[in-house]
């Protein structure tokens, strides 16, 4: 239900109900318990803790279909694991024989060469199977929107635009890029560019890197009887599809 509300539909960010939402999302009654949906948020402008609402995929950087730059750009990658991917996603059929070979989900990256825990542990947070490539200029993380290619002037003055005049994100105040074609001039409104920092962000909306929407999320919840213990956690992955029904998808599902 939460999906398929937006205040702006033409765009997605931490305004709309899926993103952050305690009323729906916190300790809600259910029959003969109650259920969460929340995951942990790292810093990247406010304080760390759990945010109620699920994670839109779009946020986060495709290793499908990446280039080396990006991965590289990326904490907790290294070389010898960008290029294990690389190798991955060119499966070798005979001696000159290759075909495109894709993840299908988060944990086969730690089947490639170099992969440690610490190391997926860390990049899960920013890296994604799904979606079509392009990152949600939206609901990027620092992390993210760096790996892209933008430099820290350009990243900080994204986020504060974002967040808005109290400098938090997910609060009323936030401000959100509606339009692709119109994020140069929106953002340099708010705090103005520098020639390199406006043509970092004209490249990457060129390179057709970036959009203001997401169609893929992720949800982790966890219900609980009466008395207080988990009985079930879930974790789904759904695609919404765009119309006015704006209908979901499963892409995977995992209970425990």
């Amino acid at each position: 239900v939460e999906l398929s509300r937006d205040p702006t539909p033409q765009a997605d960010s931490f305004l709309d109900a899926w993103a952050h939402n305690p009323e729906a999302f916190q300790e809600t009654a259910l029959g003969q318990g109650r259920f969460s949906v929340s995951y942990p948020l790292a810093d990247d402008g406010g304080p760390e803790g759990v945010v109620h609402g699920v994670v839109d995929e779009d946020r986060k950087i495709n290793v499908n279909t990446a280039p080396k730059a990006v991965l590289l750009g990326l904490p907790g990658m290294t070389e010898e694991i960008a290029d294990s991917l690389l190798a991955w996603r060119r499966e070798k059929l005979g001696l000159r024989e290759l075909r495109e070979r894709s993840f299908e989900v988060l944990e086969e990256l730690l089947l490639v060469d170099g992969m440690t825990a610490e190391a997926f542990r860390t990049l899960r947070l920013y890296v994604t199977v799904y979606g079509d490539g392009r990152v949600n200029l939206n609901t990027a993380p620092r992390e993210v929107v760096t790996a892209l290619g933008m430099g820290e002037n350009l990243v900080s003055k994204l986020l504060r635009f974002r967040r808005g005049p109290d400098g938090l994100p997910g609060t009323t105040d936030d401000q959100v890029f509606t339009r692709l074609a119109n994020a140069a001039q929106q953002l340099n409104a708010f705090d103005p560019l520098a020639p390199q920092e406006a043509a970092q962000l004209t490249n990457l909306i060129t390179q057709n890197r970036l959009k203001v929407t997401s169609s893929v999320f992720r949800i982790h919840a966890s219900g609980r009887v009466r008395d207080g213990k988990i009985v079930r956690s879930v974790e789904g992955v759904v695609q919404r599809r765009t119309g006015p029904s704006r209908s979901l998808t499963v892409l995977a599902w995992h209970e425990s």
